[in-house]
């Protein structure tokens, strides 16, 4: 009876490890994981009058380094993205570099594009990534 038991419960491990493991691949996908970055996100709103509003954060995950964020405002030309309008920021340590900036534009399809790069206490490049917003027609 006791060797029974036994079976049952090793038997029943394999299988929730199996669930926890193709959740963590899941979860792996969906977020994106970066060496110094702690946040970088990038949004767009465009209301009725064609005022756009470009969003941007980034911030570091080490006190002792510096965010620099760029937020473009681009316009889609057919064949890729051209850049109509760029603000930047900067932070030090872990506060937020952030970057809520309008601009009117015209009738036509745009996206927000935020650049954050991480540098050391030297100045020099740790980390450079780049969030997209959705898109948005106005």
């Amino acid at each position: 009876m006791g060797i029974l038991i036994l079976m049952t419960v090793f038997c029943s491990v394999p299988a929730l490890a199996t669930e926890g493991a193709e959740n963590t691949r899941q979860q792996n996908v969906i977020t994106p994981q970066f060496t110094y970055i702690s946040l970088l996100n990038a949004g767009l709103s465009i209301n009725s009058s064609g005022k756009v509003t470009s969003i941007g954060h980034a911030s570091a995950y080490d006190r002792s380094h510096t965010t620099r964020l760029t937020v473009k405002l681009e316009k889609s030309t057919g064949n890729g993205w051209s850049t109509i309008k760029s603000w930047s920021a900067s932070s030090t340590g872990q506060s937020v570099a952030g970057i809520e900036e309008a601009y009117y534009v015209v009738h036509d399809t745009y996206r927000v594009c935020a650049t954050a790069k991480v540098y050391n206490a030297a100045g020099n490049l740790l980390e450079s990534k780049s969030a997209y917003s959705d898109t948005a027609t106005y």
